[in-house]
């Protein structure tokens, strides 16, 4: 019984630390994100809204992006916004949140090919549009955005390789929880047959013992049953035949002579 109980208590612990495990991986996998989430607000910067900065930056991010700043930006924090919702779920779900990784991925992924703000000096005008709206030149803001996608599919997948290991660790305690149950019922079920057993052999003996108490008692009833009757009722039922015994003789020495009239004597 200690042992099993020693054998609990290191499961749990290590289930314990498994799981603080799991909270880290999480931790780690939302400070990626948010690197990354305040590397995009970059691209909107209030403070200059309505300036001529702003309207310089907005024809260069046509140029590298293909796409007006309003349109790119408006799809962007939807995107942004679903991902921080996959990787701050209590359920971590390593394909949603992949997914979602993708499609933000995905949006910038013509940018990050792109060469033109390297070769072109026509991209002069743009390059210094970029710089002054975001604080950063456009290379240094490509490698950043790079690297922090990349930090944030790694913790996801390392996320996900955690959780894999905690699930797996925790069915291998179900199964095992299970087996003792299992366990523990066959060894219930046994004790019953041996209590039963016992019972049946004890209901047995005692039903012998009974049958044998029984054959006394049957010898006991079958016993002769004499009459016995209070000595003075014989007494005196003797007293009376001796009675009648003494009357008979009587009557018998000395018959009865019957009376007639004298009158036939005298004649």
């Amino acid at each position: 019984m200690e042992k099993k109980d020693t054998l609990s208590s290191c499961s749990e612990s290590e289930e314990q630390q498994m799981q603080l495990i799991q909270d880290k991986s999480k931790e780690s996998c939302m400070v990626s994100f948010q690197r990354l989430h305040s590397h995009l607000k970059r691209l909107l910067n209030n403070d200059l809204k309505g300036s001529r900065t702003e309207d310089g930056f907005k024809r260069a991010f046509t140029t590298l992006f293909c796409q007006d700043l309003e349109t790119f930006t408006g799809t962007m924090f939807l995107n942004v916004d679903q991902l921080e919702k996959q990787l701050d779920n209590k359920e971590f779900q390593e394909i949603g949140s992949m997914a979602s990784f993708k499609v933000l991925e995905t949006q910038f992924q013509m940018f990050i090919n792109s060469q033109i703000y390297l070769n072109d000096e026509y991209i002069v005008m743009t390059r210094n549009y970029f710089l002054e709206y975001t604080r950063l030149d456009i290379p240094e803001f490509r490698d950043t955005l790079i690297q922090n996608m990349d930090y944030v599919k790694k913790s996801i997948e390392k996320r996900a390789l955690h959780k894999m290991e905690y699930d797996s660790r925790v069915n291998e305690r179900l199964m095992q929880t299970t087996e003792e149950k299992v366990d523990s019922s066959k060894a219930l079920d046994a004790s019953l047959v041996i209590i039963e057993s016992n019972g049946t052999e004890s209901q047995e003996q005692d039903t012998s013992s009974r049958s044998g108490n029984d054959a006394h008692v049957d010898d006991a009833d079958i016993r002769p049953i004499y009459n016995e009757e209070p000595m003075a009722e014989v007494q005196t039922t003797a007293e009376i035949n001796i009675f009648a015994t003494g009357q008979q003789h009587t009557e018998l020495t000395n018959p009865v002579l019957t009376s007639q009239p004298m009158e036939q004597y005298k004649t």
